[in-house]
C-alpha cells in the first residue's frame, strides 16, 4: 500500500437536503489540518449468569466528529457560516445538519479517499497568540452514516 500525503486534503461544506447528504462545492479555506475522531461501534452486554464470561452483540455505531483547524479569515464565506451556526445572536440563523466532504489527497497526483457525512457544527473557538496567525478550532458532530470512497 502506497502511502496518502496529506498534502491537497480539503474540507467542502454545502446543505443538507432534508437532513440527506447532497454533495457539497463550497471550499472551508485556509484549513492547516483536520481529523476524524471517535468512530466506535458500542457493545452491548448480553452476558448471564450461567457463564463465566461477559458475551457482547454489536449494538449502535457512533460515527465520532471531525474537528478542523484553520488560518481564521473573516472574509471567508464558510468560515462565517460555521461561525454562524453556533451565533445566538445572528438574525435567522439556527444551528442546521450541513454535508461535508473530506477529500485526503489529489486524485490526480495523490490518490487518496474521500469522506461524506452529514454533521452539525458543535464547537468553535479562535487562538491568538504572539507572534503567530490568527487561527480557529471547529468541531463537527456527524449525524448518522459516514461514507469512505478510494479515489485511486
Amino acid at each position: 500500500m502506497t502511502a496518502i500525503s496529506t498534502f491537497g486534503t480539503t474540507v467542502k461544506v454545502g446543505t443538507a437536503t432534508s437532513g440527506a447528504y447532497t454533495a457539497p462545492s463550497a471550499l472551508v479555506g485556509e484549513l492547516t489540518s483536520v481529523s476524524l475522531d471517535g468512530l466506535k461501534l458500542n457493545a452491548i452486554d448480553v452476558s448471564t449468569l450461567s457463564t463465566r464470561h461477559r458475551t457482547f452483540v454489536p449494538g449502535m455505531i457512533d460515527s465520532g466528529s471531525i474537528s478542523m483547524e484553520v488560518n481564521l479569515d473573516t472574509n471567508d464565506a464558510q468560515h462565517l457560516s460555521i461561525i454562524g451556526q453556533l451565533d445566538t445572536n445572528a438574525s435567522g440563523t439556527a444551528p442546521v445538519l450541513k454535508s461535508w466532504l473530506i477529500t485526503f489527497g489529489v486524485a490526480s497526483t495523490n490518490p487518496g479517499c474521500t469522506v461524506s457525512f452529514v454533521g452539525l457544527v458543535t464547537d468553535f473557538s479562535a487562538k491568538a497568540g504572539l507572534d503567530s496567525a490568527l487561527t480557529a478550532s471547529m468541531t463537527v458532530k456527524i449525524s448518522g452514516a459516514v461514507t469512505v470512497t478510494d479515489i485511486t
